[in-house]
């Protein structure tokens, strides 16, 4: 479960969770339609952005504008980040830890069967099939 971390100007401190399920941030973005933020990686850093152009209510008029950068840990691949939005206006970013492979050990490998390998050899000039 992830704790809102609100995107306003009088924002809480920011709790990221680095734990055995990943990294993980929660962020309150409410305020903005799904089609007014994006997240994107950059080497190894997340960009979360959100803008919603000027828009006028009872006290005048308001526009909204963010922008977090998260820096992976080295244990995570930047290529695995994943993000979901809910029904109530939390994005959720995520990213699974890098499962490390025990050296030494034996793995055995699985052979896929294909259709016939239709390939040429060619030996001291010559051409075989």
């Amino acid at each position: 479960m992830c704790s809102r971390i609100p995107v306003s100007p009088v924002e809480k401190k920011l709790v990221q969770e680095n734990g055995k399920d990943g990294f993980q941030v929660c962020m309150d973005v409410q305020h903005f339609h799904p089609k007014e933020l994006s997240v994107k990686v950059v080497e190894r850093t997340v960009v979360v952005e959100g803008k919603h152009e000027e828009k006028e209510d009872d006290q005048g008029i308001i526009s909204r504008q963010f922008t977090r950068k998260f820096v992976l840990p080295e244990e995570y691949d930047p290529n695995d980040v994943v993000t979901s939005l809910s029904s109530d206006g939390v994005l959720v970013v995520k990213c699974p830890k890098v499962k490390k492979t025990e050296s030494g050990k034996e793995r055995v490998l699985e052979i896929q069967q294909t259709g016939p390998a239709h390939f040429n050899v060619k030996s001291n000039g010559e051409v075989s099939k």
